[in-house]
């Protein structure tokens, strides 16, 4: 089963938001050998928005039960944008996610990446540095990418 709220009635320009995911397993059954219960996740956080900046955060976990692997996730973003005019904005995300291993070996993975858009009638340019650290949970990768876009509609 899967339950999810949200309301927007607390500030102007304010949303919170809540969820929960239980899935079945039975420790038992062929398909779902070594798990120790049932799957969980949940998540929660908000985004505001005032005059031309906007924030977020969010927190989840999803709980695997496993026996051997992987314990659980436990991730953390957050992001703000600001726009400047209608035609040029300047963003910030970060992204966190540990991976809890039942050995106890366990490895946050990272990114963050700094963006900057402008748009003049049907033409947009925009231009995004990221960088990741630890990527798929080895604590040996790590990766950065400076993206340009352009788009034209006619």
């Amino acid at each position: 089963y899967d339950i999810a709220l949200s309301h927007t009635g607390i500030a102007d320009g304010a949303e919170i938001f809540i969820g929960y995911s239980n899935i079945e397993q039975d420790a038992d059954a062929a398909n779902t050998a070594g798990k120790t219960g049932d799957r969980s996740q949940y998540v929660y956080g908000f985004t505001y928005a005032a005059g031309s900046f906007t924030v977020g955060y969010q927190y989840s976990r999803d709980n695997l039960q496993q026996r051997t692997g992987t314990n659980y996730y436990e991730n953390t973003g957050y992001g703000i944008v600001f726009a400047v005019n209608d035609d040029l904005s300047l963003s910030y995300g970060n992204y966190e996610s540990e991976k809890n291993a039942t050995n106890g070996t366990n490895v946050t993975t990272k990114a963050t990446s700094v963006q900057i858009a402008y748009s003049m009638g049907g033409a947009s340019i925009r231009l995004a540095d990221t960088q990741g650290d630890n990527l798929y949970y080895i604590s040996t990768r790590d990766q950065g990418a400076t993206t340009l876009s352009v788009a034209l509609a006619f």
